[in-house]
């Protein structure tokens, strides 16, 4: 089973889940190019197709057999993505809030037209040269912005997060480990391009997870009708972080939706 975190996250995001698995599962969870202790790759190179190629790569290296695939957020875009092009390689899926795109819910609050991305895009690539990565004068400060940004999580969970997420600078304070470039996405990505085609392309058993209080828009019908063999799981006073805000139901869902295909 390989798990891949979501944007500026890390491997670490999957530790309660990986551990609920393991007795059945050997489980993999990746560092995301320019995330947690990987590599920063710089402007302009995390793009999907950037992504999904090093999941393919690690899938390679390790020699892993067609695999269940788990993804959150940009990491269920990209094992999404993974999952169309490589069927043969895949036995089951599940996406948490990784089909639909927030632009989907930004276009209809404010539409723009693709030139007009396009230049936001090129101008916030401009800032982002520009730009020094926020530093905190202690961990406990990381940890408390952390929590601000994530209501419902626990604190011993942001903890965790918060030390393997964070690396003390040359100057004694604290920054995140993950590339701030990263989070300026491709206008292409962010639009969606052939999702279609992509969605119509998944030959394994899906699951989808999506909290009953999140920003990230739920699958259209007629997305959803695109894949051939899905089940919709909502999970109630939950949002984005819905594996840690609701990780018990997750774990539960995940395992029951394992169990109908092996």
């Amino acid at each position: 089973m390989l798990m891949v975190h979501g944007l500026l996250d890390h491997a670490h995001n999957w530790d309660w889940i990986a551990a609920g698995l393991s007795d059945r599962y050997h489980v993999v969870a990746i560092d995301l190019r320019g995330h947690g202790d990987s590599d920063w790759t710089g402007p302009g190179s995390y793009a999907l197709s950037n992504h999904v190629l090093d999941l393919g790569d690690c899938v390679h290296a390790l020699d892993l057999p067609a695999l269940h695939l788990v993804g959150h957020s940009l990491g269920g875009h990209i094992a999404l993505r993974f999952a169309a092009a490589f069927p043969e390689q895949v036995r089951s899926f599940c996406s948490i809030e990784g089909i639909e795109l927030p632009i989907v819910r930004d276009q209809a609050k404010a539409p723009k037209s693709y030139p007009v991305r396009l230049r936001q895009w090129i101008d916030g690539q401009r800032r982002n040269r520009q730009r020094t990565p926020r530093t905190y004068v202690s961990f406990a400060e990381a940890s408390a912005r952390m929590a601000e940004h994530n209501p419902g999580v626990d604190a011993e969970t942001i903890a965790h997060l918060a030390f393997h997420g964070i690396i003390q600078t040359a100057d004694g304070g604290w920054r995140w480990k993950y590339d701030h470039a990263c989070r300026n996405r491709a206008p292409e990505d962010a639009h969606g391009v052939d999702l279609d085609e992509i969605l119509a392309a998944i030959a394994c058993p899906t699951l989808l997870a999506y909290g009953a209080e999140s920003w990230i828009p739920e699958p259209s019908a007629d997305r959803l009708a695109r894949i051939a063999d899905h089940r919709l799981v909502r999970f109630p006073g939950a949002s984005h972080w819905l594996h840690h805000q609701s990780r018990a139901a997750f774990l539960t869902a995940l395992t029951e939706f394992l169990d109908t295909i092996n």
